[in-house]
C-alpha cells in the first residue's frame, strides 16, 4: 500500500515491510502469525489482518502493537475511513465495522457471495469486490448500508482507490478498469491492458501512478493514467 508521505508498506508472511520513497527498506515489523492485508491511516498507524488468529492487529507509526481486535472469524482484508475500520471476512463473505480507537464492534453485513477485498473511496464509503458474482458493492457507513451494486464482467479480483477513481483488475481480460463512483452508479472512465493474471493493484496517492502485479509471469507493471 502506498503511503501518504511517499513510499510503500506491505505485509509479507509474518513481516510488515516499509519501503521509503527513495527505494530503500526503512522498517521491518514482525507479526505473531502471517498477515494477509493491511491499511494505513493518514495519521500513520496501520491495521493488519491475521486470519489464522482471527485478529486485526493495530500498529503505531513506529510498529508497536497498540491493541488487537479479535473478530472471531478469519479476516482477510481491511480498510480505514475516519475512526472506522472495515474488516472483510472472505470465508463468511461479510463486512464488519469496528471503532478504530476502542476496537468495539459496531455493525456487520453480508457482502455478496464471494467477497475478496475491501477499500474506501474519497467520501468515506467502503467498496467491496465480490469476485464470485463479479460485482462492486458500495456501502455507506452511517449506518452501514449497501447502497450500490454494479457488475464487472471478466473476473474482477483486486481493487484500489486513488484520485477520485476506483481501479479494478480484471483477470480474464488482463485489464485494469477505472470507475467514477460519484454518481448513482459506477461509471467507467478508463481501461488499460495489463500483465497476465493481474491479482494485485496499488496506487500512489501523490502521483496517481498505478502498480499492477501479474501472477502468470511474476511481473509488476506501472501505469500512469
Amino acid at each position: 500500500m502506498a503511503l501518504p508521505s511517499g513510499g510503500f508498506r506491505a505485509v509479507a508472511g509474518s513481516t510488515v515491510v516499509t519501503v521509503g520513497g527513495g527505494g530503500g527498506t526503512t522498517d521491518r515489523w514482525e507479526l505473531p502469525a502471517p498477515g494477509t492485508a493491511l491499511a494505513v491511516h493518514p495519521s500513520g498507524w496501520t491495521a493488519v489482518t491475521v486470519p489464522t488468529l482471527g485478529d486485526v492487529i493495530i500498529l503505531s507509526p513506529t510498529g508497536a502493537v497498540t491493541h488487537t481486535i479479535h473478530t472471531g472469524g478469519r479476516p482477510g482484508s481491511v480498510a480505514l475511513t475516519g475512526d472506522l475500520i472495515g474488516v472483510l471476512d472472505p470465508a463468511e463473505t461479510s463486512l464488519t465495522v469496528y471503532d478504530a480507537t476502542s476496537g468495539t464492534r459496531r455493525e456487520g453485513l453480508r457482502a455478496g457471495d464471494g467477497a475478496v477485498t475491501v477499500t474506501t473511496d474519497d467520501t468515506g464509503r467502503f467498496v467491496v469486490l465480490d469476485a464470485r458474482d463479479g460485482e462492486l458493492l458500495v456501502f455507506e457507513t452511517g449506518p452501514l448500508l449497501l447502497r450500490q451494486r454494479y457488475p464487472v464482467p471478466g473476473g474482477p479480483y483486486a481493487l484500489t482507490f486513488a484520485r477520485s477513481t476506483l481501479w479494478v483488475t480484471v483477470t480474464q481480460r488482463n485489464e485494469l478498469v477505472g470507475y467514477d463512483l460519484s454518481g448513482g452508479t459506477p461509471r467507467e472512465v478508463a481501461r488499460h491492458p495489463t500483465v497476465r493474471l493481474p491479482i494485485a493493484v496499488a496506487a500512489d496517492p501523490s502521483t496517481g501512478t498505478i502498480a499492477v502485479a501479474g501472477s502468470a509471469e511474476g511481473l509488476v507493471q506501472r501505469i500512469s493514467p
